[in-house]
């Protein structure tokens, strides 16, 4: 099989799973947040894993959150992220700063770490502000970690993945979305090719009923993410899958026969107008977040 072939069959496998979640979805059950089978989003949506391809077996679906992912994303034998969330494996500054240095005093430059790492066989690398920092770290089958801003709070999220997919039942909301424009990943992927920074925003003002089923705590929901370039901007999309993926090539096989990898970074953020995500969307930290994801290398 040549390679295109090949990362064409993985991406097409990739939109099966996404196609399984849009035609077939359930109204969320309360519950946990941050269980299988959702989105980088605070719902508490219950949905059944599927793998990126028809002939894969299924596993559970990452659950990046604004809280924070705490569920089991991976098809291995052991929970996500362990370990001291202050030691994760970065390394010293590069140099690089952002923001355009003819903008005057307001955009200083802005020191950059490097953070290698392994998930699942997959090695990466991006690089994010050095006032930033990855907590906790992978386990030898994947999982999720936060990337944490100055203050603490979590900033944006990775998941690495030997398996991913979503499906719910019939009734699934397929709300409509605002494209806030993409932005060209630096390198290539290793399986699945060009990859874009997507960001969409979903305005719920008018369903709070979806708002309460998902656990939004605002009626507006922001989400930045790695997409691969070959699909297209949404008009519409489930509240609780408002993200991208992307596949990394490992030439280790996992437990389900596969050598490849899902990758998942992305970063949510609630906001109580549509206007207001739209501001946010111009924001240096917004850029900053951008420049981080568009420079995952694997």
């Amino acid at each position: 099989m040549s390679p295109t072939t090949s990362r064409r069959s993985r991406v097409l496998g990739t939109a099966a799973a996404a196609l399984l979640l849009l035609v077939s979805c359930v109204a969320p059950p309360d519950g946990d947040p941050t269980g299988e089978g959702t989105s980088p989003t605070t719902s508490p949506a219950t949905t059944a894993a599927q793998s990126p391809t028809a002939s894969e077996p299924a596993t559970q679906s990452p659950p990046p959150t604004s809280a924070g992912p705490t569920g089991d994303p991976t098809a291995g034998p052991t929970a996500g992220p362990t370990g001291d969330p202050t030691t994760g494996p970065t390394e010293g500054p590069t140099a690089g700063p952002t923001g355009d240095p003819t903008a005057g005093p307001t955009a200083a430059p802005v020191e950059l770490v490097t953070y290698s790492g392994t998930a699942a066989d997959a090695a990466f690398t991006f690089q994010l502000p050095s006032t930033w920092r990855v907590a906790g770290e992978f386990s030898d089958v994947g999982g999720t970690v936060p990337v944490l801003g100055p203050d603490g709070a979590p900033i944006g999220y990775l998941s690495v993945l030997i398996a991913w997919g979503a499906v719910c039942g019939p009734g699934c909301p397929m709300p409509p979305v605002a494209h806030l424009g993409d932005v060209p990943g630096e390198v290539p992927l290793s399986s699945s090719g060009e990859f874009v920074v997507r960001s969409v925003a979903m305005d719920l003002t008018s369903a709070p009923e979806l708002r309460n089923a998902y656990g939004w705590p605002d009626a507006v929901r922001l989400v930045t993410s790695l997409t691969d370039a070959e699909v297209p901007p949404p008009t519409a999309m489930p509240p609780d899958v408002m993200y991208g993926v992307g596949l990394v090539e490992t030439g280790v096989v996992a437990s389900n026969g596969i050598t490849y990898r899902t990758v998942i970074f992305s970063s949510v953020h609630d906001f109580p107008t549509l206007e207001a995500a739209r501001e946010y969307a111009e924001s240096e930290e917004h850029r900053q977040v951008e420049a981080m994801i568009a420079s995952f290398r694997a």
